[in-house]
């Protein structure tokens, strides 16, 4: 397979190459079981693995932000973190962006990198 010359970049590395400031926002941890709500054994050590290799808690990081010198919420997608993977946690990330942005009357910058859901929460993924 021949090298592409594209190196992946983190969330946080795309975030410095777009925004002049950034400062991060986090919801409230809902306490979900270790390995997911559907019990998918090794999921936990999964989520564990992924948040080692990559620093983050998550696939998704958001705040607020300056791009092109205008204020707004910033969301990127950490493809290290299980493929960049929708769970019931990322949503809970994504909802709140959603909801900041709205409240603040900002636009909402993505950063997309994402395989898709999560087999192992099932429904509740998407």
């Amino acid at each position: 397979m021949a090298d592409s010359g594209c190196a992946r970049v983190s969330a946080r590395e795309a975030i410095s190459a777009v925004a002049g400031s950034f400062t991060e926002h986090r919801p409230a941890v809902r306490p979900a079981p270790a390995d997911g709500p559907l019990g998918w054994s090794g999921y936990g050590e999964s989520r564990a693995r992924a948040s080692a290799r990559t620093g983050e808690e998550e696939s998704v990081v958001y705040g607020t932000a300056a791009v092109g010198g205008r204020e707004c919420v910033l969301v990127s997608f950490e493809f290290g973190f299980l493929g960049g993977s929708l769970g019931s946690r990322t949503g809970d990330r994504l909802e709140a962006a959603y909801t900041l942005a709205a409240e603040r009357r900002l636009p909402l910058v993505s950063l997309v990198a994402t395989g898709g859901s999560r087999m192992q929460e099932g429904m509740i993924a998407l």
